[in-house]
């Protein structure tokens, strides 16, 4: 340190170097470090021997440096470049990124300028930026994380609080450790005559009468303990209605949790909840198939009968598929049986073939009934295997003994031509018959089942009389 604040390297201190001395000492000082002429041209390279992993920079001998960097690193070297030039002071470091090649991906480098020699070459000596730069990809990888994260928790909460509020059942959350209601719906609200602003950290057992604190928290843990147990009974604080508890133990993300559905004991209730039960143990356990259809034709849910039926291997590939897809003549036996359910509610047979998915016939008897929903109407196919082939056969679709006795009358009278005309029309009659007989005397349906207009139709049953 002299008199005037300088820092300066006393004479007998600095060391005679030779050169390889210097590109060591430089080599481990930082880890790149190229000369490079006035014009940008490299004309040594070295590296560092801590260097991980190891760059081979010796294809780079001879190009110029801006050709090794990326297309955004160009304009700020030639700029820091031209400012060294132009003996520009305090020069802070530039951060340049040098293109990816075949051995090597795109890496940073923060470069300082320095003087090398009386003949204008410059020194960059270089830092690797590579760990920074993967250091900071993994905070913003951490970042991109926790916001997902954050994202789906908001996401649940909001599944939750819609399901809550869309249940006409009274539901809390209660905290098993201090038996505090945590959470609660609109229902709970109006079942047990509180806002829910005094029913949140309020004490669950207190809303009921002479239960205690705990007594009645540790019933419900048995309850929800007892595979047996269904459901627990209280009478309410306010105003002595007996409710059924029917609780839930899970564990939350620090403690455990009690689900507690509430709804009033009323004993009429009970059949329909049976009869529910019994319906639905028949659609899932019964030995004939049952499909529920929209009036389009859309599958919404099929019993386990019609999934073997139809040869399908998950009952979920049925929902949204067209029954034509399994009907075998199509769209003809899907609009006759939809048009029967919406003309008169319902159709008591009809006789058809079930395609299954590999092609194979199977020859069904099928019942339809209409259904009136909310939404909007749907049909309820209850399909019986007919274990023939004839679709029907009713006295007045057979060929009399008349008819026949007429036709054959006729040979020796009579060319086969004529005669073959007569046996068609008694054929075309019975195929009439047949068909307004299946479509319950709806000829819209029956004239598409037999491909025909219905002017055509209408036509024929005024020649043979069937009007």
């Amino acid at each position: 340190m002299t008199l005037h604040g300088k820092t300066e390297w006393a004479e007998s201190l600095i060391p005679n170097l030779d050169q390889a001395a210097t590109a060591d000492v430089i080599s481990r000082l930082c880890d790149f470090a190229f000369v490079i002429s006035r014009d940008g041209e490299i004309t040594q390279t070295m590296s560092s021997p801590f260097l991980t992993p190891r760059l081979d920079l010796a294809p780079w001998h001879g190009q110029q440096f801006k050709d090794t960097l990326t297309k955004e690193s160009v304009p700020k070297f030639e700029a820091r470049l031209a400012e060294f030039k132009g003996g520009h002071q305090d020069m802070r470091p530039v951060e340049l990124n040098h293109r990816a090649t075949d051995q090597q991906a795109e890496f940073p480098v923060r470069y300082t300028y320095h003087s090398a020699a009386a003949d204008g070459s410059i020194l960059l000596l270089g830092s690797d930026l590579r760990p920074v730069a993967e250091m900071q990809q993994q905070l913003v990888e951490a970042q991109i994380a926790l916001e997902s994260d954050y994202d789906a928790r908001r996401d649940h909460e909001i599944k939750l609080r819609v399901l809550m509020e869309s249940s006409d059942v009274a539901t809390v959350f209660i905290a098993l450790e201090t038996g505090l209601i945590s959470s609660c719906n609109s229902a709970a609200e109006v079942l047990l005559g509180r806002s829910r602003n005094e029913l949140i950290d309020a004490a669950f057992a207190s809303e009921f009468e002479d239960e205690g604190l705990t007594g009645l928290i540790d019933r419900m843990v048995t309850a929800a303990s007892d595979s047996s147990m269904t459901a627990i009974l209280a009478k309410s604080a306010l105003g002595g209605q007996s409710y059924r508890l029917n609780p839930t133990l899970f564990r939350g993300a620090t403690s455990q949790m009690l689900l507690c559905k509430i709804e009033p004991e009323d004993s009429t209730l009970e059949p329909v909840d049976l009869l529910a039960t019994h319906l639905v143990s028949f659609f899932h356990k019964g030995v004939d198939p049952i499909v529920f259809v929209n009036m389009s034709g859309q599958i919404m849910s099929a019993n386990e009968a019609f999934v073997s039926l139809a040869n399908v291997t998950h009952p979920q590939t049925l929902s949204g598929r067209s029954m034509t897809e399994f009907f075998s003549r199509g769209s003809v036996d899907l609009n006759v049986i939809l048009e029967s359910a919406r003309r008169t509610g319902k159709m008591r047979l009809y006789s058809t073939k079930i395609l299954n998915e590999h092609g194979d016939e199977r020859p069904v008897d099928i019942s339809t009934t209409q259904v009136r929903t909310e939404r909007e109407p749907i049909c309820v196919l209850l399909l019986r295997n007919a274990r023939r082939v004839e679709a029907i056969s009713t006295p007045s679709s057979q060929m009399s003994e008349a008819e026949i006795n007429s036709v054959v009358e006729l040979i020796g009278s009579q060319s086969l031509k004529d005669i073959v005309a007569r046996s068609t029309d008694v054929v075309e009659k019975m195929c009439i018959e047949t068909a307004i007989g299946m479509t319950s005397n709806n000829r819209v349906a029956a004239a598409e089942m037999l491909g025909l207009s219905r002017q055509s139709l209408y036509v024929k049953l005024r020649k043979y009389d069937l009007v």
